[in-house]
């Protein structure tokens, strides 16, 4: 039979399965986004809290490529031959009970892969009832192997051949991750890790967030609110049950960094839903300059009756020259006074002019914030608590900060994704006292600052 042939009528009779899960899986946004980013990402982190469907996403995607049998609506990447893969997580048993029912099921219990589909699989000595590899077979006719492993065999065992894809549900360590991505090397293969980052900021998380953008590395973020199957009643059930630290982790999928936080304050004294920001209402905005670090800007709106600051708008940005950033301010209310980190007086790199001045000639004209720390914190910190301070709840670059904006064993504030933060403390501190509103806007001009090059002015 002619291989064309035969690849359809195989394909033809796995479509009719009971339990083929291109019929039962139906993805949310985030889960989509997740298997797109595959396309041109050979590495992807599932930052995702607990309940949400990060450790069946990854292993649907793994039923897809080993079986060969994608859905109709499927965008991610695409293996047109059999695999080499592996699926793991902490500990033997815990692969065991998790990851290894959710992919081959439980006696008669169809897992991500239709029973129909294992042509064969072997035991693992010394842990009753867990699966050491399974063949599973592909619509071309040919068969995949998946093992299953877990991160307490340590290193050595991930070591050995290449691997087309690897599923790695949960934090591993980093020495782990790199056998596995050196498993991957040689073959283009894809590394999938999808966890709840219970350790907090850890070299694993890093290896993703601190260079989210390009090197064939990609993040995607989910909570609770973006699980459909969800409802509000499990949702605060599952909230009431948490200590406030956790609820970053296994709600929102944000690093959990416990009493090191610099705003210990709940999320839910702070968050307000998005309204229409009164004109006659003080307005100002606040800078942290960068270039491999972002450039970002925090806008405050003050309701002088109440004494309220609300966090009404963000902006941050990397590698943009000053003229960059102050087209994107401006666009927000050239009248907004603005306030920035005072290290922005400091010379700059181009024809010894500071980057105050590069700002100056590109029409926004700063103030310079107050820079004591710890003050400035312990300021922003007492409006919080006071219920003075509040933010838009749809700030997600924002509230990615706060969660994460944490000190160290010694009491020191880490100055590692702080820039949203330095510039909400910079307005705070300076900007209120220079806040006006809409309608006592004025017209800003720009500074006649003779350039030669090629800028215009």
């Amino acid at each position: 039979m002619e291989p064309k042939l035969r690849r359809l009528q195989l394909a033809n009779q796995l479509a009719e399965m009971k339990g083929d899960p291109r019929r039962w899986y139906v993805p949310h946004a985030k889960q989509r986004e997740f298997h797109a980013a595959g396309t041109h990402a050979r590495e992807r982190l599932f930052l995702a809290g607990n309940r949400v469907g990060k450790t069946l996403a990854g292993a649907v995607e793994m039923g897809f490529h080993l079986t060969g049998l994608y859905p109709d609506w499927w965008q991610g990447v695409r293996f047109e031959k059999p695999v080499e893969a592996w699926a793991a997580s902490v500990t033997r048993e815990v692969t065991r009970d998790i990851l290894q029912k959710i992919y081959i099921g439980a006696e008669s219990k169809n897992g991500v892969i239709p029973k129909k589909l294992l042509a064969g699989m072997s035991l693992k000595s010394g842990v009753a009832g867990a699966v050491d590899s399974v063949k599973i077979r592909h619509v071309s006719g040919e068969v995949s192997h998946l093992g299953f492993k877990s991160f307490d065999q340590g290193r050595a065992s991930f070591q050995g051949t290449s691997r087309d894809v690897i599923h790695l549900d949960e934090e591993p360590e980093v020495e782990v991750y790199e056998e596995c991505l050196l498993r991957t090397l040689t073959v283009g293969g894809h590394v999938m890790l999808t966890m709840t980052p219970l350790l907090g900021l850890t070299d694993m998380v890093r290896h993703f967030t601190d260079e989210e953008r390009g090197k064939g590395k990609v993040v995607v973020r989910a909570g609770w609110s973006d699980a459909t199957h969800l409802d509000t009643n499990m949702v605060e059930g599952l909230r009431k049950s948490l200590r406030p630290h956790e609820v970053l982790a296994r709600e929102f999928g944000e690093p959990a960094v416990g009493r090191g936080r610099v705003y210990p304050v709940e999320e839910k004294n702070l968050r307000v839903p998005r309204f229409g920001i009164p004109a006659h209402w003080k307005r100002c905005v606040g800078v942290d300059f960068g270039w491999s670090n972002p450039t970002a800007a925090v806008w405050l709106a003050q309701d002088m009756e109440a004494d309220i600051v609300y966090v009404t708008d963000v902006y941050w940005a990397s590698e943009r020259v000053p003229a960059e950033h102050a087209a994107e301010i401006l666009r927000r209310g050239a009248w907004i006074p603005a306030v920035c980190d005072p290290a922005g007086q400091a010379i700059g790199q181009k024809d010894g002019v500071s980057i105050v001045e590069m700002y100056a000639a590109a029409g926004l004209r700063f103030d310079l914030a107050d820079n004591a720390v710890e003050a400035g914190l312990m300021q922003v910190l007492e409006r919080m608590r006071q219920g003075k301070l509040r933010v838009f709840e749809d700030l997600d670059g924002w509230w990615r900060e706060f969660r994460v904006y944490h000190r160290d064993s010694k009491g020191r504030v880490m100055k590692r994704d702080d820039h949203l933060m330095d510039a909400t403390r910079y307005a705070v501190v300076s900007g209120l006292a220079l806040a006006r509103s809409e309608g006592e806007r004025k017209d800003v001009k720009r500074l006649p600052v003779r350039r030669n090059d090629g800028w215009t002015i």
